[in-house]
């Protein structure tokens, strides 16, 4: 929110869910580092001359949908978002969905998104990026409205039924097989729990609308429905879970860099 280090710290101590006395700083030294490092590289994405602001969108798809919100965090012709979690496939989906929609609102702008959050492993801070769309303004929209439909088609599909769409498993599937690596184990490994932390194969929802625990060869079974591959989709996927999981991500991947520092 823009406060300084010692007063978040102190605002973090009177709201009184921290250990008392010094097991609290043990707890914010450990934080301390990666909040520093999140913020810097945050700072280092935008011009200082430009305060962050929201832009409102109200939009007539070529399909026929209206879209209208608004996007917060918009610095110049950046959408920045910092997160202290870890960046994930709905910090990235998020994303995506913002910068197509403001493409579209102003395709005279040139816009990009950059989501900062916390590293994995060795890294401290993961940056996904989404460049600007290259072309002219009516090619820029035009590109926007194509990857707005196709998601607004699938959007619909998912409120008419439960999808075979999962955000780390199909994540995972689609990023493996877009880069030649095995999209099988890749999504096998983000779906099935091992012996000691739940997955999304054991997450309510799922086990709620599957009926019970499956395994991921389960979540293969199904073959693609005669619509489901319209738009040129035919031959992507011979399962209606790697169809829907290309459908959703190819597009974001195409665009997307992911940055560890």
């Amino acid at each position: 929110a823009g406060g300084g280090l010692s007063d978040s710290i102190a605002a973090e101590i009177a709201r009184g869910i921290l250990p008392p006395g010094a097991l609290a700083y043990r707890i914010l030294d450990n934080v301390g580092p990666s909040v520093e490092a999140l913020l810097k590289d945050a700072a280092a994405l935008v011009d200082g001359d430009h305060e962050p602001g929201s832009m409102e969108v109200n939009l007539r798809l070529p399909s026929g949908r209206s879209l209208v919100g608004t996007v917060p965090d918009v610095s110049a012709n950046l959408l920045r978002t910092v997160t202290y979690s870890r960046i994930g496939p709905k910090h990235r989906l998020t994303a995506w969905v913002r910068m197509l929609a403001l493409t579209a609102a102003y395709p005279d702008r040139s816009f990009e998104a950059a989501t900062v959050g916390r590293g994995r492993k060795q890294s401290l801070v993961t940056i996904a990026r989404i460049g600007a769309f290259e072309g002219d303004n009516a090619k820029r929209r035009q590109l926007a409205f194509e990857h707005l439909d196709a998601l607004v088609d699938l959007y619909d599909r998912g409120m008419r039924e439960p999808l075979p769409l999962y955000c780390a498993t199909s994540a995972a599937y689609a990023e493996a097989a877009l880069g030649g690596r095995d999209a099988l184990a890749a999504g096998r490994k983000a779906w099935e729990s091992p012996w000691d932390y739940d997955k999304e194969d054991k997450e309510p929802e799922h086990v709620l609308v599957l009926g019970g625990v499956h395994s991921f060869e389960q979540l293969l079974a199904d073959a693609p429905g005669p619509t489901e591959t319209d738009h040129g989709r035919a031959g992507l996927d011979p399962s209606r879970f790697g169809l829907l999981a290309l459908w959703l991500w190819s597009s974001l991947l195409s665009c997307e860099e992911l940055v560890h520092r």
